[in-house]
């Protein structure tokens, strides 16, 4: 069964951000926002999930900062993001599924799948999700790797299974499926780039795919 769209299944421990995020870092995130809403791929439609906002980026901050920016929970449907929809996840404790986080609104409920993504492959700097009906049905026509429907979102199993992925699907950037979460597809890489590219790669070979 697929999960709800929108519900945070962590704990999370939200304060006031205590320093700036760096601009060479937000400047890219939001835009590769911007670009995966004109794809779609994230956003908030009367139509799709119940009318909850659905997709989300991050990238992970470089040097002793640590941790990674994701846009916060319930923001997809803005069209014109700026720092204030943007959380610094600090620390993240899998085992308790807690989540410690500065910013204005609490972080994407997508936070600990992304987490698991740079906890499991230190050469992922970058993870984008979004929700994407062609990729999704034409993901076992296409090949992409994929995590199996039995899985739902943010529970003990999908840490497991991310972990799984990344050991068994090497090569960097990976485009994989959430079958337990409709529509669901991540690509995570090193570069901003790299990743978005094959996120958009991946949706051109969908829509190129023979319909049934």
């Amino acid at each position: 069964m697929a999960e709800a769209e929108g519900v945070i299944q962590f704990n999370c421990c939200l304060a006031p951000p205590s320093a700036e995020l760096p601009d060479d870092l937000v400047q890219p995130l939001l835009a590769w926002r911007s670009v995966l809403r004109r794809l779609e791929l994230i956003g908030q439609a009367g139509e799709r999930y119940g009318g909850l906002g659905y997709g989300n980026v991050s990238s992970r901050l470089p040097g002793a900062a640590g941790g990674f920016v994701i846009t916060a929970s319930q923001t997809s449907g803005i069209a014109d993001a700026g720092i204030e929809q943007l959380v610094w996840v600090r620390r993240w404790d899998l085992g308790r599924f807690r989540v410690e986080a500065e910013g204005a609104l609490p972080p994407s409920s997508e936070t600990l799948t992304h987490a698991m993504l740079y906890a499991g492959d230190p050469q992922v700097n970058w993870v984008l999700h979004g929700h994407c009906p062609d990729i999704w049905r034409g993901a076992e026509a296409m090949g992409l790797a994929a995590i199996g429907a039995d899985v739902g979102y943010g529970s003990p199993q999908m840490a497991e299974a991310v972990a799984t992925l990344l050991r068994t699907h090497r090569t960097r950037p990976l485009v994989f499926v959430t079958l337990g979460h409709e529509d669901g597809v991540f690509a995570c890489g090193g570069s901003a780039e790299a990743t978005g590219g094959a996120l958009a790669a991946a949706l051109a070979r969908a829509l190129a795919c023979p319909k049934p």
